[in-house]
């Protein structure tokens, strides 16, 4: 029966090669019709079954065919095989991928196509980009798709696998938050909190400036003042925690032991830090300051301490913690990260106008990343890609995004956080960005004007030639001596009366080029959004008499929307320029 089945399986691919031979045979659609189908295994993971209805859904709305899936990997006729199964197997000799990895290849052979990877992602992916490459599908925002219309589509010959260049990447936007399929379609695999669906699972890190979560002031500081900071000489509950009591470190300890068994399966947890930079100044703190170098030392030393502590229980779970202000700087002594220890490296302070490793204004943060290196086997990038004080304000940081995340993967991170405007539903070009970091997080080696042009020809339509002017005019504004963190504000030197008057001309046409369709006008206002509130900021009386503030208003329609991190409001905003 073996042999049998065999000598079947070798008549049915000779006759696949055979009829490889005729091209009008190999279309993978034509006129609304089709001979394929997609086969998936009734075995395989909820992300390759998801994968294979996505596909069947996509072809269905672009050439108008219903191509059935099947389970039946003995289907006649020629196949889309997604997913790495015993016939793709004999079909190419390839070994079985390991089931994380998020590599994948689609090919064709005689007149199927394979599409195939590691099970719980890889293989979604290659779905998900053979509909971007071969049929320029484009998910660019969690409501906007592009989707071409096509009579007919002949399969050429295929040969195309790809994996990406950083191992996890977040896009830590607002859309990208709170649409999990965006994310999957985008090729992205982390999430703030762990998320489980048809698209298989996102990986999350716990935690962030947990100190007072792990040791909250509020159960601990009248019993135990003695766990908190020693600030200018008293002990403090707004500070840090007071890293060399020992009885504070076995208390968190156990706390953290607490959170991981009540929250599984994130893949590291966090220890670091509050948000504020006042470390202890007691003199046993300091002494192990002066021992190690800098405050990251103690910090090392605490963690070191912590992470071999859960390690007797959770052998495999990882611990992080920042290297972020006063901790940026790594250690000078004889100390170095523990195994199971992540190091969190925060550029906030850095320059954006430029690559980090093309900017003198960089150089101290250059030398801690080579530092860090040295003594640990795991660091995470946390990066920022807007001004956080002005959402909306011009942030012309797109060339240098490529090059930076080159720059991550020569240095071996294990993976990239791009914090942008993560708590408002949009902001300076907010749906562009998110999306090219999405692109650039897989592969940095791509040309980021050529992919500014393909999204904004897509989500702009008749108005994407002047946005792509003020695009261009947003990038011209950095020069080799211009320089600017995430705190620019619009009194910044590159925010030229002339660039906002030539900004305005461009959307004025860009406005009047899709007058007549709501949708397109309402993206093209958003970016004029960025132009009146510099207006504004710079001159609120002005704005309020020549209607740019009613104007601004219009847009954003809503008071409660943020236009900054800190929770300022368009209302507030509306008050403090006398408006209200």
């Amino acid at each position: 029966m073996r042999n049998y089945r065999y000598v079947l399986l070798l008549l049915l691919t000779m006759l696949r090669c055979v009829s490889s031979q005729s091209a009008e045979k190999n279309y993978l659609f034509k006129n609304g019709q089709s001979d394929y189908t997609i086969v998936v295994d009734i075995r395989a993971s909820l992300s390759e079954k998801a994968a294979a209805n996505d596909l069947a859904g996509y072809l269905q709305k672009i050439g108008g065919v219903k191509i059935p899936v099947s389970n039946d990997l003995h289907t006649m006729g020629p196949c889309v095989y997604v997913g790495y199964n015993w016939r793709v197997a004999k079909l190419t000799a390839a070994s079985r991928p390991v089931d994380d990895d998020e590599a994948f290849c689609y090919q064709t052979i005689g007149n199927d196509l394979l599409i195939y990877g590691g099970n719980q992602r890889g293989t979604m992916y290659g779905v998900f980009t053979f509909l971007e490459r071969e049929l320029g599908v484009h998910w660019l925002t969690s409501n906007a798709t592009q989707l071409p219309r096509l009579r007919d589509y002949q399969l050429p010959n295929l040969y195309y696998t790809d994996r990406p260049v950083i191992q996890r990447r977040l896009d830590f936007y607002y859309d990208a938050l709170t649409h999990h399929e965006w994310l999957a379609h985008n090729l992205l695999n982390e999430q703030c909190n762990i998320v489980e669906n048809q698209y298989g699972r996102l990986a999350s890190y716990w935690g962030i400036h947990t100190f007072e979560k792990l040791i909250p002031p509020a159960t601990y500081f009248k019993s135990h003042p003695e766990y908190f900071s020693v600030k200018d000489g008293q002990r403090s509950d707004k500070a840090q925690l007071c890293l060399s009591n020992k009885a504070m470190r076995h208390e968190l300890i156990k706390n953290l032991k607490e959170a991981i068994r009540q929250n599984p399966g994130y893949w590291c947890y966090d220890v670091s830090q509050n948000d504020n930079p006042w470390p202890c100044e007691c003199s046993a703190c300091q002494r192990l300051v002066k021992k190690y170098g800098s405050e990251s030392g103690v910090m090392v030393w605490f963690v070191n301490q912590v992470a071999a502590a859960v390690k007797k229980e959770f052998p495999h779970v990882l611990i992080g913690t920042f290297a972020y202000l006063y901790t940026r700087q790594a250690p000078k002594g004889k100390i170095r990260l523990a195994d199971n220890v992540v190091v969190r490296l925060c550029d906030i302070e850095c320059c954006m106008a430029h690559p980090l490793d093309g900017c003198e204004q960089n150089s101290s943060f250059l030398q801690d990343m080579n530092d860090w290196r040295s003594i640990a086997s795991h660091i995470y990038i946390w990066d920022y890609t807007v001004g956080f004080q002005h959402y909306l304000l011009p942030f012309p940081n797109f060339r240098t995004l490529a090059a930076n995340y080159q720059y991550f993967s020569r240095s071996n991170v294990i993976g990239v956080m791009e914090e942008g405007a993560h708590n408002a539903p949009w902001s300076e070009f907010s749906e562009l960005k998110q999306w090219m970091i999405a692109k650039l997080l897989w592969n940095p080696y791509q040309d980021t004007d050529s992919l500014a042009s393909v999204f904004i020809n897509a989500y702009y339509g008749k108005a994407a030639l002047q946005v792509m002017q003020y695009y261009q005019l947003c990038q011209h504004l950095v020069t080799a001596d211009s320089h600017f963190t995430i705190a620019i504000n619009s009194g910044h030197p590159l925010f030229t009366d002339s660039f906002i008057q030539n900004g305005q001309l461009l959307l004025k046409k860009a406005e009047t080029a899709v007058r007549s369709d709501k949708e397109i006008l309402r993206r093209v206002q958003r970016l004029s959004a960025q132009l009146y509130y510099m207006r504004i900021k710079k001159n609120p009386v002005v704005s309020a008499a020549d209607g740019t503030l009613n104007n601004f208003k219009q847009i954003l329609r809503t008071d409660s929307t943020l236009i900054s991190e800190n929770g300022y409001t368009l209302e507030k905003l509306l008050r403090d320029t006398g408006y209200h």
